[in-house]
């Protein structure tokens, strides 16, 4: 073999070399989470009759809202419907022809507390097929002060927070987001939706604005109980769900570190109760319907509920 041949061959090779070696293989994708939630259940025909879910609960704790001894018992407004969502606008597509199909819950009452008068909602968006969430929103008027509070789980980067009050300070930051993290206020929708046709104990997360961080929590399928409630007497699931640390409570104001709820065994899997293990709080069905309240009056159909919470 000539020389000149000798030296292009070895030049070849050294580029190939030279080439392989700065080839980066490609990166795997990252998996994704397995699903916690029952998609059949999320998706069911039951969401698609044009009506909303309205359920109202009685509530009963021995500490008020400023922790200290206190019985108090007030009544518990909540609907659940589906429409579409704007994950970019973080905000309900009204023409229906984009957005993403989701659930909006909402979770409100008003308290009296001596000369204070509270006035508080709840509202969670979050995805039908798997209710990975994209908002909580909250708002109050407690004669000190109006007050907004946003956790918003933007599409690809992390939790906004943002707070707004006359009294209270305004606030704006992020933290990072987690594979199942839910904001606190849709933990009754999140336990109505746990699927354990695998295992019966879920794990996954609960997102805290107020010091940006996550809560590790657990729950636990038990057995079949029959609940009794204003409403009448089903047949319920069982589920425990114990937190690292106590979390934000809608009901409780902050969580006792283990709650029980009872979801009934039928198809629409409804919250008929929930309480504290230790007794503090507890909240029990009054009475539901399914309604379209945005065109029609509820009021007169109810049986139970005399006023508006």
């Amino acid at each position: 073999m000539s020389r000149a041949l000798v030296w292009a061959f070895g030049l070849f090779l050294t580029a190939g070399l030279l080439l392989t070696g700065c080839t980066r293989p490609s990166a795997a994708p990252k998996p994704k989470p397995a699903a916690i939630t029952d998609s059949a259940y999320l998706t069911a025909d039951l969401w698609n009759d044009g009506r909303a879910e309205v359920a109202f609960y009685q509530v009963r704790r021995t500490q008020d809202q400023y922790g200290r001894p206190n019985e108090q018992r007030f009544l518990v407004g909540t609907y659940l419907v589906k429409h579409r969502f704007s994950p970019s606008q973080m905000t309900k597509v009204t023409d229906g022809s984009s957005g993403t199909s989701a659930f909006k819950y909402a979770l409100f009452y008003e308290l009296e507390s001596g000369s204070y008068q509270y006035k508080r909602n709840w509202v969670v968006n979050a995805r039908q097929e798997n209710l990975r969430p994209f908002k909580q929103s909250f708002t109050s008027f407690d004669w000190c002060s109006n007050q907004y509070r946003e956790l918003a789980f933007t599409p690809d980067g992390p939790i906004e927070v943002r707070m707004r009050s006359d009294d209270y300070g305004n606030r704006r930051t992020s933290f990072a987001v987690k594979a199942h993290s839910y904001p606190p206020a849709q933990l009754p929708m999140l336990v109505r939706s746990l699927d354990f046709s695998e295992t019966d104990t879920v794990s996954f997360n609960v997102a805290v604005a107020e010091e940006g961080k996550h809560v590790s929590a657990r729950a636990v399928r038990g057995g079949v109980e029959r609940v009794e409630t204003e409403a009448g007497s089903y047949p319920a699931e069982r589920v425990t769900v114990t937190y690292d640390t106590a979390v934000p409570s809608p009901i409780g104001e902050e969580s006792a570190q283990t709650e029980i709820y009872w979801r009934g065994t039928g198809s629409e899997r409804l919250l008929l109760k929930m309480r504290a293990q230790n007794e503090r709080y507890r909240m029990t069905l009054v009475e539901q319907l399914r309604t379209p309240y945005w065109k029609e009056n509820l009021w007169p159909k109810l049986d139970r509920v005399e006023g508006r919470p």
